[in-house]
C-alpha cells in the first residue's frame, strides 16, 4: 500500500516475461547515444511463448524470392512485385531530350522565318539565339523529373533490401 503523500510509486510485482518487458533488455548504459551495435545474429528471429514467429530453431521464416523480371514479365506483375519504370526511364529520358531538340530546331526555323521577314532580322536573330537557351532549361528541368522518379524508385528498393535482412 502507498501513503498517500506518495501516489504512483507503488511496489508492483516484476512483469512476467523476458527482463525489460516485451521487447528485450534494454542497451547498456556505457554506450553513447547513437551506436549501433555489433551485427545481429544472421537469420530470422526467432519465436517464442507469444506466438510469433516459428516455435521451433529448426524452422524457417519464409522468404519470398525476386529474381529479376524483364520488361514484359515485370509488366504483366499484378502483385506489382518488379516495376517497370526504373527499367524504363533511361529510355523516357532519351525520348525527352529527342523532343527537346526538335522543339529547339522548330524555334530555330520560326527565327530564320521571321529573320526573313521585312524589318525582321533583328527579332529573327533574338529568336535563334534564344533557341540553345531554352534547350538547356528545359534539358535542365526534364534531367530533373527523371532523377526525381529515379530516387523515388531507388528508396523503394533500398527499403525493400532492408525489410529482406531482418
Amino acid at each position: 500500500m502507498t501513503h498517500p503523500s506518495d501516489p504512483g510509486n507503488s511496489p508492483r510485482p516484476p512483469a512476467p516475461g523476458p527482463p525489460g518487458g516485451p521487447y528485450g533488455p534494454p542497451p547498456p548504459p556505457h554506450q553513447p547515444p547513437g551506436h549501433i551495435p555489433g551485427p545481429r545474429p544472421s537469420g530470422p528471429p526467432q519465436g517464442g511463448p507469444q506466438g510469433f514467429g516459428p516455435q521451433n530453431p529448426s524452422q524457417e521464416w519464409p522468404t519470398a524470392e525476386r529474381s529479376e523480371k524483364g520488361l514484359v514479365g515485370a509488366l504483366f506483375d499484378a502483385n506489382f512485385n518488379h516495376l517497370v519504370t526504373p527499367k524504363l526511364i533511361k529510355l523516357f529520358y532519351i525520348l525527352s531530350l529527342l523532343l527537346i531538340s526538335l522543339s529547339a530546331l522548330s524555334v530555330v526555323a520560326i527565327g530564320i522565318w521571321v529573320a526573313q521577314l521585312r524589318n525582321g532580322w533583328l527579332l529573327g536573330l533574338i529568336i535563334m539565339c534564344s533557341s540553345p537557351v531554352v534547350w538547356f532549361f528545359e534539358a535542365i528541368l526534364a534531367r530533373i523529373f527523371m532523377e526525381a522518379v529515379v530516387v523515388r524508385f531507388k528508396g523503394v528498393e533500398y527499403l525493400r533490401v532492408i525489410k529482406d535482412k531482418s
